[in-house]
């Protein structure tokens, strides 16, 4: 292992992937070429990738109590991702992704199903969270964040913050928090660019480190001094699974800034390891 511990707080789904030739038209029959289950959600899926790169991990996650649960705890375990504070909550369904995943382009299409209550105040107050070094916080369960966040304030650790999702009162936690990274979705769904999302973040945290995700536009940053940073997305021969990238850049991120990394190095390291991830299946990556 590396580095210092790592604490992921977010969602962990079944993905149930569906490899087609295409993208099927509406009422359109058509065959899957191949398909695959494996762990899915955003903060399970950065897991994976700081696992990888040889990080000690822990998730906190919200699970049922049925056999869907079971594999997906066994197949944590089985990546060297500690499990030990996730909460089991019986009589509710295990969440699960059903993924189109396009093998013209590498698009992906998710439909997702979930009844399982989030983690409550209580729940997040059991973990020793001065055990860690970084925290990270998957972008949901706003209500119970806002509460619970305040109170982090005091500690020897870095808080990280994902906002993928325009949700309501989601900004109001950026004051507790050291970097937040920042989806092209959230800024289409408030239509503004990534200019404007920085200046608007700044005014409510100017110590922060932001970075806007672009896709194949790059990346738009600015580190805790206001220095700004662009970056264009690297080019690559073939796309073949995008599914999870931005969860690969989160991790790649938080690996080289937990290293104390200066913010550009890592958002340089997170950029080229989401640019390999998504020329291979799965959350993996290889130096070609």
């Amino acid at each position: 292992m590396i580095g210092s511990k790592i604490l992921l707080v977010g969602n962990c789904v079944l993905d149930q992937i569906w490899e087609l030739d295409h993208f099927p038209q509406q009422d359109e029959e058509s065959r899957v070429l191949a398909k695959t289950r494996v762990l899915g959600g955003n903060a399970c899926n950065t897991a994976q990738i700081l696992a990888g790169l040889g990080n000690e991990v822990e998730l906190v996650s919200s699970f049922a109590k049925d056999t869907t649960a079971t594999w997906l705890l066994q197949e944590l375990t089985s990546k060297n991702i500690s499990t030990r504070y996730c909460i089991q909550k019986p009589g509710f369904s295990s969440a699960e992704s059903s993924i189109w995943l396009n093998r013209e382009n590498g698009s992906r299409t998710i439909v997702h199903h979930r009844d399982l209550p989030e983690l409550t105040i209580p729940e997040l107050k059991k973990i020793p969270f001065q055990l860690f070094k970084w925290i990270h916080f998957e972008g949901r369960n706003i209500d119970t964040l806002q509460s619970f966040l305040p109170d982090m304030t005091i500690g020897d650790f870095m808080i990280s913050l994902e906002i993928e999702k325009q949700r309501e009162g989601i900004e109001q936690l950026l004051p507790f928090v050291n970097t937040v990274i920042v989806s092209s979705a959230y800024l289409k769904s408030k239509n503004i660019s990534a200019n404007q999302c920085l200046r608007e973040l700044t005014t409510i945290n100017p110590n922060l480190n932001i970075v806007c995700t672009l896709g194949d536009s790059g990346l738009l940053g600015q580190d805790s001094q206001g220095t700004l940073i662009k970056l264009q997305a690297e080019k690559i021969e073939k796309v073949v699974d995008t599914i999870g990238a931005g969860d690969c850049f989160i991790g790649g991120l938080i690996h080289r800034l937990n290293q104390n990394d200066d913010f550009e190095s890592a958002l340089k390291f997170a950029n080229h390891l989401a640019a390999q991830k998504i020329q291979f299946k799965g959350m993996r990556f290889e130096s070609k």
